[in-house]
């Protein structure tokens, strides 16, 4: 196994404390002016009850699946229909048509009642004006810690991006808005939010009043709507999808979304999930589909081509989706609201895949990501990684092997950093 700096990294050049990798931020707080809004808008309301039930739909939506599909309940119907025929011991291939069909009629209940049983039942979340609350007081601080890592990556490795139209899909409370200024302040002259529930819109636009009705909103170009807009002809250099299309109720819906979002991004295109397998999934299917259609722009002529900005440093087959049991995942610390009882800082994992119009520069140096916590020991340091080539690989860095620089590069990275290196060899990681 070798790794190499590259070539423009000299000794002299890098601090290995803050090499051009690290991705590291200060915990996330939420700004002062939205947690005064959030109290104002919560005066008189029963604060603990609406934290605990926050807590609940929280745990609820971490432990969401997929909906099962169609092909899937018939493909598991038929399987409990063959249990109840060989149990009775009928073989069906001697019933007539009429004969299989009173079969089947007669055992109809008990079918139904095992596919419950049996399969993941999902349900839409219908968010009125009091689930909007809970999600507020639950979710707003660790996805918007999340969705300011990523903005800042953005901003940190494509310094000259300036994004004036950002689109938020299932924008919620407004969190992406609060996380897009934090990054990138009057320099985005237009937020276009986008949920189906009009109290989330209602809540989102009254945090921006500072919890007062009556008061003009402190960002005056934020627009809310209810339904995703028609015009193909619309672009935005930011579009966000954060935890939202394990809301849509089949694959189908989601691809569909998707393409209709790809089609409104002009530069970046966010997708975040929660970082659990069920999140994972979600956010490996949009991966591919998104870079499956790039490779058909004969077929799609509309469709412009993309690559992986983050977290990936390739556009290759996800090497744990196929190979590993666990899930492509990064975490970030976070200060909870005050309505929560203790305020110290807690930790939110998620998934996420930002795609980048056009095809990969050839100057993209496609650095290794850090995919799990580096074990730091005495005279060295393991680094599991995902690289250039679409493999996970585990790296044992020493100085006396890889040289000092590299070596406290490697002791100075965590957790979904980039090594600002070359990696060829190693073990791959099982």
């Amino acid at each position: 196994m070798e790794s190499q700096l590259i070539d423009h990294i000299k000794d002299h050049e890098i601090k290995p404390r803050k090499h051009p990798g690290v991705m590291k931020i200060r915990i996330a707080e939420v700004p002062v002016v939205v947690i005064n809004a959030m109290k104002a808008v919560l005066k008189d309301k029963p604060v603990k009850a609406i934290s605990f039930g926050g807590s609940e739909l929280a745990r609820y939506l971490k432990a969401r699946h997929v909906p099962v599909e169609e092909d899937q309940i018939r493909y598991k119907g038929n399987e409990i229909q063959k249990q109840i025929e060989a149990k009775l011991g009928i073989d069906s291939s001697s019933l007539t048509d009429e004969q299989q069909e009173e079969l089947e009629l007669k055992y109809k209940n008990y079918v139904i009642k095992r596919l419950k049983e049996t399969l993941y039942s999902w349900k839409p979340v219908v968010y009125n004006e009091h689930e909007a609350l809970l999600y507020m007081v639950a979710r707003f601080a660790p996805e918007y810690a999340v969705l300011r890592k990523i903005f800042t990556e953005i901003k940190t490795r494509d310094p000259d991006f300036n994004p004036h139209y950002m689109f938020d899909f299932g924008s919620g409370v407004g969190t992406g808005t609060w996380a897009a200024r934090a990054v990138w302040g009057d320099v985005i002259q237009e937020h276009f939010n986008v949920d189906s529930s009009g109290d989330m819109n209602d809540l989102a636009s009254l945090l921006l009043r500072g919890g007062n009705e009556e008061a003009e909103m402190s960002i005056k170009t934020v627009f809310y709507r209810q339904f995703l807009p028609a015009s193909q002809t619309l672009k935005y250099d930011v579009v966000v999808s954060a935890y939202t299309l394990l809301e849509l109720p089949s694959a189908r819906t989601r691809l569909e979304t998707i393409i209709n979002l790809w089609n409104k991004t002009n530069r970046y295109l966010i997708i975040v999930e929660q970082g659990t397998n069920t999140g994972f999934k979600v956010i490996n299917e949009a991966r591919d589909f998104i870079l499956q259609l790039g490779k058909g722009e004969e077929i799609h002529p509309s469709v412009t081509v993309a690559h992986v900005f983050s977290p990936c440093p390739h556009d290759l087959p996800c090497p744990r989706f196929m190979h590993d049991t666990t899930p492509c995942n990064f975490e970030v610390s976070y200060i909870p609201l005050p309505f929560e009882g203790r305020c110290d800082a807690r930790k939110e994992r998620f998934s996420y895949v930002v795609f980048k119009k056009g095809h990969r520069p050839a100057s993209d140096v496609q650095w290794p990501r850090i995919v799990r916590t580096p074990l730091v020991r005495r005279k060295h340091t393991v680094c599991r990684m995902c690289v250039a080539a679409g493999k996970l690989e585990e790296v044992v860095f020493t100085a006396s092997k890889h040289g000092k620089i590299p070596y406290w590069c490697a002791r100075s990275s965590n957790w979904g950093d980039l090594l600002p290196m070359t990696v060829e060899g190693g073990k791959t990681e099982e």
